[in-house]
């Protein structure tokens, strides 16, 4: 591609070889072009060619913008629809935080239809992940939750939360 578009905008290898700052006496700009030698342009070089092919495209009138992608070859995959795997995670492989998220929002346990404290929504979640959590392992989380609304406190006087 950059062979193909430096040959349409009139720019010479030694003219590529100054756009790059590389060595005129090196033979860089050959091994690439050559389909016989694995040497590439890279990203760096890619981005001052098309800043360069850009610049020369609007001198010539032509006023087309070049960046990298235009000399990579287009990305084709084949579309398919794929089977959605969904891994059911328990509660025993995670934290305070996961452990109240699964219950509350991902399996919407009815245990936070009512008010409970936080000492009882820290031994429910403990239960559930077979751990033994204290109220202040859920301070924070508790907090975060009604930040978020995902909980709801009762009142400033009272420290009972419950789904909203």
């Amino acid at each position: 591609m950059i062979r193909l578009l430096r040959t349409y905008l009139g720019f010479s290898t030694r003219d590529i070889q100054k756009i790059l700052e590389l060595e005129v006496d090196g033979n860089l700009l050959g091994a690439i072009e050559s389909s016989k030698n694995t040497a590439k342009y890279h990203d760096q070089h890619l981005n001052k060619l098309a800043r360069a092919f850009t610049e020369k495209s609007f001198e010539l009138g032509y006023n087309i913008t070049y960046t990298v992608s235009d000399f990579y070859p287009p990305a084709s995959f084949k579309e398919e629809m794929v089977k959605k795997i969904i891994i059911k995670i328990e509660p025993t492989e995670l934290g305070p935080t996961g452990t109240l998220h699964l219950l509350l929002v991902e399996n919407n346990d009815l245990f936070f239809d009512e008010w409970h404290t936080s000492k009882e929504i820290a031994h429910y979640c403990g239960a559930q992940a077979g751990k033994n959590w204290e109220a202040k392992d859920f301070t924070a989380v508790i907090d975060n939750a009604t930040k978020k609304g995902t909980l709801i406190r009762k009142s400033e006087d009272e420290a009972l939360f419950k789904r909203p």
